[in-house]
């Protein structure tokens, strides 16, 4: 098994399978000794390294809304405290996928329609876009987004699975244990990190009603002048948000790799 770790130049015990009871800080076999014992290696208490001390996060314990709400704010709030009690099992993360997948779809609907439609040529090449014609080409972008939406959901689901793998091979390679079963756990709370992308993608929306570009492309006619203070103001606010989430989503798995690396769970 990929999983089973050899005698070590220290005369650590090997571990039989991902089920097999390790102290969680240092990684000895502890299968069989008494719970009220501590590991021969590092001294840690048996009982703090039980499955048991792990009963789960809200998120994994009931389904619905309050409890995935309650879970976000505990991996952005608490990280090191939600890695502790977080158990070995992958919650679902399609619900929140979509929802960070909703304004990125959004943007992406819009930055195409306004790409492909040229309306009233200008000398020095670029394109005007009268507020009329403006709000048609957003609306048409917006419903456009609709449809992209399941496309940058599948975007997100597949840069997580990627991460999730990363922990795999970087946990192989550190002498962990580091489960499939386990990276998905981490990362799927992780993920809390592309709904503030999401949100960050939401901020800059507004950006598509005045803005001017080095790309030629102006929204509003000139005579009504270029972007508004407060749009460019909310729209730095959104890259910075978008920005923080995805390394929100990073910190939070390097963590877990770090914080779970020896994590035990319930045997089967």
């Amino acid at each position: 098994s990929r999983y089973h770790r050899p005698m070590t130049e220290h005369g650590k015990q090997a571990w039989a399978d991902s089920h097999t009871l390790l102290c969680e800080r240092c990684g000895y076999v502890i299968e069989g000794l008494a719970e009220d014992s501590v590991c021969p290696e590092c001294a840690k208490p048996i009982a703090e390294s039980l499955p048991s001390r792990r009963p789960g996060t809200p998120w994994q314990q009931r389904r619905g809304l309050r409890p995935m709400l309650h879970t976000w704010w505990l991996v952005v709030r608490h990280p090191m405290r939600t890695l502790d009690t977080m158990a070995v099992a992958r919650p679902r993360v399609r619900l929140l996928l979509l929802l960070a997948a909703l304004p990125i779809g959004q943007l992406m609907g819009i930055a195409m329609i306004l790409l492909l439609e040229v309306e009233h040529p200008i000398p020095n090449g670029s394109m005007a876009w009268t507020p009329g014609s403006a709000m048609g080409s957003l609306s048409l972008g917006a419903i456009f987004g609709l449809a992209l939406t399941p496309l940058a959901a599948l975007a997100l689901w597949l840069l997580t699975w990627i991460e999730a793998r990363g922990l795999v091979l970087f946990g192989a390679q550190a002498g962990t244990r580091m489960h499939p079963d386990l990276a998905h756990t981490i990362v799927r709370h992780g993920a809390v990190g592309w709904l503030l992308a999401g949100v960050g993608a939401t901020l800059i929306l507004p950006l598509a009603w005045s803005y001017e570009s080095e790309m030629g492309l102006i929204y509003g006619h000139p005579k009504y002048g270029g972007p508004a203070d407060w749009t460019i103001g909310l729209a730095t606010a959104g890259v910075c948000i978008a920005i923080l989430g995805f390394l929100a989503f990073e910190f939070f798995a390097w963590l877990g790799l770090r914080r779970c690396k020896f994590a035990n769970r319930v045997r089967s």
